[in-house]
């Protein structure tokens, strides 16, 4: 289960639950409520996407290549192609992985943990644009208008700020997708994950559901 606690601890340390309302720049409101607005009308997902690790320690950048489908309510598949195969699907009852290495599939069920409910709750919502729920734990800066370009600093009390130093995310023309994540950590670590032509609301393959496909 190893892949699936660094994959989900990567994403869901990304939004908390929240702790306490802030006030923000009063140009952020309308901006949030615009996004929730317009990504709420996006019930499918599929992207390419490419995530560069920076590791500071050894100076070297890790780079893994891959696709993502969405599908809501509660439906995520996670594929990496290059330098390694791996696969992630989540659905509603459980987690499974399956990697190239041992060729062995892994189930976890959430019924069973729900710690890992919580925290694809939290990366769910991440998606989905649903950025007024972090006011609480985060300090949210409108860095950018066009293109809308959105950084989040933990505040002193929330989990994410003991390792976490910021979060900046880049958003498409239209507003309805993510299109860069930039996550710095106090370690000096950083991850770049950008998205490559995604595909809103249009049909997903069912095999992208079946942890152990080929489908791209």
């Amino acid at each position: 289960m190893k892949k699936i606690i660094t994959l989900l601890g990567l994403l869901a340390c990304l939004s908390a639950p929240e702790l306490f309302a802030q006030n923000q720049d009063p140009e952020l409101a309308p901006v949030l409520g615009r996004l929730e607005e317009k990504m709420s009308v996006v019930s499918s997902i599929q992207t390419d996407f490419v995530q560069e690790k920076n590791l500071a320690m050894f100076k070297q950048k890790v780079i893994l290549k891959g696709r993502i489908f969405i599908q809501k309510p509660g439906l995520l598949s996670w594929r990496t192609f290059t330098p390694m195969r791996y696969s992630l699907v989540i659905n509603p009852q459980s987690i499974n992985q399956w990697d190239e290495d041992t060729g062995q599939v892994q189930s976890l069920s959430l019924n069973k943990n729900p710690s890992f409910q919580v925290a694809i709750q939290q990366m769910q919502n991440w998606f989905s644009g649903s950025y007024k729920s972090m006011e609480g734990d985060y300090h949210i800066k409108l860095v950018s208008q066009i293109p809308l370009e959105l950084e989040f600093i933990p505040r002193e009390k929330s989990p994410a700020a003991n390792f976490i130093q910021k979060v900046n995310i880049l958003f498409q023309a239209d507003e309805q997708y993510i299109k860069q994540i930039s996550i710095f950590e106090k370690a000096g670590d950083s991850t770049l994950l950008y998205f490559i032509n995604p595909l809103l609301n249009q049909k997903i393959p069912p095999k992208a559901w079946e942890v152990k496909s080929d489908v791209r």
